[in-house]
């Protein structure tokens, strides 16, 4: 990967000695930022481009370029990363469109592209990308002019849009945040978001803060483990979640679409930040390059009475607590100016003071307050009269957030051109809104919890995945049947991997049901490979009170199968003892496209679908993780007691997620698993169905727990 943002040559295929095309930019570019390496181009014609030597082929270069930019049409890609391959280039760009993203019926563009490739071992972005940046070299892929005064800083990026990465490239400057590294994937072709993600959390100690854009995950499980194990800050603009944008993604990008709630559980997981837009991803850097809010407990000060209002309406919007200021604190900040305050209460109202000197040290006693997480201090002023005053006092605050190692947001609310001015050149972190500031907050203390949770998540229990692999040939022989594992066969796994579940008997005639002892009352369920969801054929009976009952309910499940589906196969009917009455929840557990394993919990029963109730993680998860997943619940409130209820045990129903949650991830050959609905007790839970499918393709797997 370093070759890419640190070559020594480059030679740019395309460019026009007569006219000005994309490719003759990319060359102009780099000789007018002071790019130190040799470059080379590639025309139809040999000539020079402002000293730069221009080749007929690049079979003809005097040396071996380093990296290769080809933007010449697709269908003549194939035949230049062929020369390339001859001449002993490793590193190749592909700039070009007319790929995959133009039709799908140009797969075999990029096919024909990644054999060569292979063949000769060259490393490829792309194709329909803009590149590499590197800001320290003064090294610029793009077909774009860039300002020549853009200098390097701590944040790198990662786009799947060249237009969206450029769109930044722009933006980030203008809020003094400056960039490191940029690159530009295209349709992935060979090299993706996981392969850089993993040079710059890993391999890039210039690089300390990452920004993602993306549409889409080659490789969804090894980005959700880099970024797990990464102390580098990474925040994700992640596009298409609806079926719409899907759609145009496709025609985009490729992009692979997963699902959004399967994005945003592997992100919390990870301790990514997730950004709506690019106006989020900017608040989300300036949260990062402050101290952490380690806490939710806020002070407000504001030379705004109306902005004190407006700061309290955000902090609880985002679940801060304004704390009250303790006396001690009142008395040392009222000898501190000469006039009244409004009012001593959080948010701390300063309209009335106009000493400069002042709002230093009140921000000095405020954040020394052990109380205190962080401060969104609200300074609304005039800049043709307080400009540089205004900035002496960010000063002073920078200092102090280095010092106490606590985040101060400062909304500066001015003019716009003042407000500009002051957002590209100064180097403390602002915002234009308390709503702003607030969110930074939000963003700050969030992450810091994730990270937390991420810290103090415990370990696998390796004892459980190894005797859960233990029940691999119990599927083995079911998958030799073709068929999937019926309504019995899935509680006798259940039960043999340790999930509490109902025990019964599979009885396939009237016969049987005579001889066999029950206690009664019963509950009776249809067992067919066609009758997947029972209640469509009438497949499910409860309280059912003596065996006359019995058989003649089982006949009429037979029936209504026959009914339903002439051919259907009439497997018989599992009976068990009615379990105790409980809320019912449930836990499953999936084979993501994307993700790999996922396990879920949540309300079960006839619940699941109206409320939608639902956490997601990525399995397998720690004790500790399956209760977060409980806890994040909007029904988390059942678990700690609800209107004089005994509260449910969130112990024993973590335990299911748990072991569903190891049992997805161990066992290759299940695809689905389910027990729905899960009655939880105040005392321990007991599953009272359970669905198991098997796998029809291979998905990513976890490569670490």
């Amino acid at each position: 990967m370093k070759t890419f943002f640190y070559p020594e040559s480059m030679v740019v295929v395309g460019v026009s000695l007569t006219k000005i095309n994309l490719g003759k930019i990319i060359l102009l570019n780099n000789i007018q930022q002071g790019y130190t390496g040799k470059l080379f181009g590639v025309s139809t014609q040999e000539g020079r481009i402002e000293g730069v030597p221009i080749y007929k082929d690049i079979l003809d270069l005097p040396e071996v370029p380093d990296v290769a930019i080809i933007i010449t049409p697709a269908k003549t890609v194939p035949e230049q990363i062929e020369k390339c391959g001859k001449k002993g280039i490793q590193h190749v760009v592909i700039e070009s469109g007319g790929f995959s993203e133009y039709s799908q019926s140009e797969h075999s563009l990029e096919q024909q592209v990644l054999a060569i490739a292979n063949k000769y071992g060259i490393k490829i972005i792309g194709p329909n990308c803009i590149g590499t940046i590197n800001f320290e070299k003064k090294m610029f892929m793009p077909f774009a002019f860039f300002r020549k005064d853009l200098v390097a800083g701590e944040v790198s990026m990662i786009s799947q849009s060249g237009g969206v990465g450029n769109t930044y490239l722009h933006a980030l400057p203008e809020n003094h945040i400056f960039i490191n590294k940029f690159v530009s994937i295209g349709n992935k072709l060979m090299l993706d978001e996981v392969d850089f993600l993993h040079y710059f959390v890993n391999h890039d100690d210039n690089t300390r803060i990452i920004i993602c854009y993306l549409e889409g995950f080659n490789r969804g499980r090894e980005f959700f483990d880099i970024a797990r194990a990464s102390e580098k800050p990474i925040i994700v603009h992640k596009s298409n979640r609806s079926p719409l944008s899907a759609k145009i993604a496709q025609s985009h990008t490729t992009a692979l679409s997963a699902s959004d709630a399967v994005v945003d559980a592997a992100f919390a997981q990870a301790g990514v930040i997730r950004a709506e837009d690019e106006e989020e991803v900017i608040l989300a850097v300036k949260a990062m390059q402050l101290p952490p809010m380690k806490g939710r407990n806020v002070a407000v000060l504001s030379r705004s009475g109306g902005h004190a209002v407006i700061s309290a309406d955000a902090c609880a919007k985002y679940n801060f607590n304004l704390i009250t200021f303790p006396e001690s604190y009142i008395n040392t900040i009222r000898n501190l100016y000469k006039t009244r305050v409004i009012s001593h209460q959080n948010p701390l109202d300063l309209g009335e003071i106009f000493d400069y000197t002042i709002f230093g040290k009140i921000v000095e006693e405020t954040i020394k307050l052990d109380e205190v997480d962080g401060i969104l201090f609200n300074h609304l002023y005039q800049s043709e009269y307080e400009a540089g005053m205004s900035r002496t006092f960010l000063d002073t605050v920078e200092r102090l957030v280095r010092e106490y190692n606590k985040p101060v947001m400062v909304a500066m609310i001015s003019d716009a051109k003042e407000m500009l001015d002051i957002n590209m050149n100064h180097p403390m972190p602002i915002f234009n809104t308390p709503y702003n500031a607030a969110h930074a907050l939000a963003i700050s203390a969030d992450y810091y919890q994730k990270k937390a949770m991420r810290s103090n998540r415990g370990i696998i229990d390796t004892t459980m995945m190894n005797s859960v692999k233990t029940q691999i040939p119990y599927f083995d022989t079911i998958g030799k049947e073709n068929r999937e594992p019926l309504l019995h066969e899935s509680i006798q796994f259940c039960q043999r991997v340790g999930v509490p579940i109902v025990n019964g008997i599979l009885v396939q005639s009237a016969e049987e049901i005579e001889k066999t002892e029950f206690q009664f009352p019963v509950a009776a369920k249809i067992v067919s490979p066609d009758a997947i969801h029972k209640t469509e054929v009438e497949g499910v009976k409860l309280n059912i009170n003596t065996k006359e009952e019995l058989k003649d309910v089982f006949d009429d499940m037979k029936k209504s199968l026959y009914d339903y589906n002439p051919n259907a196969v009439f497997s018989g009917v599992y009976v068990h003892t009615m379990a105790p009455s409980g809320t019912e929840f449930f836990v499953g557990a999936k084979k993501d496209p994307v993700f790999g394993p996922i396990v879920l919990a949540g309300l079960g029963g006839i619940y699941i679908e109206l409320f939608k109730d639902v956490s997601i993680r990525l399995a397998p998860v720690t004790k500790a993780e399956a209760l977060e997943m409980i806890r994040e619940l909007k029904a988390a409130r059942l678990f700690e007691g609800f209107r004089g209820k005994e509260p449910l045990d969130a112990n024993a129903f973590s335990d299911v997620i748990v072991t569903l949650s190891h049992a997805i991830a161990s066992i290759e050959e299940i695809s689905d698993i389910e027990c729905n609905p899960v009655m939880v007790y105040s005392h321990g839970c007991m599953a009272v169905d359970a669905r198991t499918f098997l796998q029809k393709q291979k998905v990513a797997s976890p490569t670490s727990w």
